[in-house]
């Protein structure tokens, strides 16, 4: 969540190997989401894969929101013991961040920063990277997991793309025509939906594919705004919000230990994000 999920399905489903559905995110395996559908219509979700695809896949990021989803793990390796999963993560702090300014923007958060992330566990624990991945080793080995950051997925996305192609046995050399862009990015989303909170959740849950609305929505604001010969539109959401020093101190400290644990899927060369 808030760390690229979108950007990566669409360089993932421009690969002629690869097949991802139109619903980025089924959520399938999520028992508040769609498990109650049933696996044929899961199977349904993949029925346009053509012959020669190597890959099928999808991107649900509900799949870590442990504790708020549990059980998705066993689901997972109950129907597809074989997956081959892939978790993009980038600074905890900053996620953090991000998910409490689209919060706060979509009118789902009131409490200024300080309160809200002592209140709500939420923004802590989708921000504990390594508990999210430890629940998925208890069902899968450690081999069929990539972990990458959305540092490098921003900062060098040639190799970062090429890294998850090699990880799904596809082509590596495969380029995306998009990889240059950046999907759903902060600047090209509206500040607020002209349709009522309640009314998209409920959509949601009963209607999967509206799950496309919102994207498809900010995607005609991102296409107007190409169109204006002016540099002067105003902002669509509020300036980036700091986070006060004090604040982050608390979030560092409580994330250092996760953040530890972490530096074991991403290697000697991983910064910590200066929090371990």
């Amino acid at each position: 969540m808030k760390c690229g999920t979108t950007s990566l399905y669409h360089y993932l489903r421009d690969h002629p190997q690869v097949y991802m559905p139109a619903i980025k995110a089924p959520e399938f395996f999520a028992e508040e989401g769609n498990w109650g559908r049933g696996i044929e219509w899961y199977r349904r979700q993949f029925e346009g894969a053509e012959p020669g695809v190597v890959a099928i896949g999808e991107a649900s990021n509900v799949y870590t929101k442990y504790p708020r989803y549990q059980g998705v793990p066993a689901r997972i390796a109950d129907h597809i013991p074989h997956a081959r999963l892939v978790y993009v993560v980038r600074d905890p702090i900053d996620r953090i961040r991000s998910h409490y300014q689209t919060r706060l923007t979509e009118g789902t958060e009131r409490a200024p920063i300080d309160r809200a992330v002592r209140e709500n566990p939420i923004y802590l624990d989708y921000s504990r990277y390594a508990m999210q991945l430890d629940r998925y080793l208890d069902h899968f080995p450690r081999e069929q997991l990539l972990v990458i950051t959305a540092e490098d997925l921003r900062g060098d996305r040639r190799a970062a793309i090429r890294q998850v192609y090699t990880f799904l046995g596809v082509d590596p050399d495969h380029v995306p025509d998009d990889l240059d862009r950046t999907f759903y990015e902060t600047r090209h989303r509206a500040p607020r939906s002209p349709v009522p909170l309640w009314v998209r959740k409920g959509l949601k849950r009963h209607l999967p594919a509206a799950k496309r609305a919102k994207e498809l929505e900010n995607n005609v604001i991102r296409a107007l705004r190409s169109l204006r010969r002016t540099s002067e539109a105003p902002s669509q959401l509020p300036d980036r919000l700091v986070i006060p020093p004090e604040v982050r101190v608390e979030l560092a400290d409580a994330l250092c230990e996760d953040v530890r644990m972490v530096r074991t899927f991403l290697g000697p060369g991983f910064d910590g994000w200066g929090i371990a």
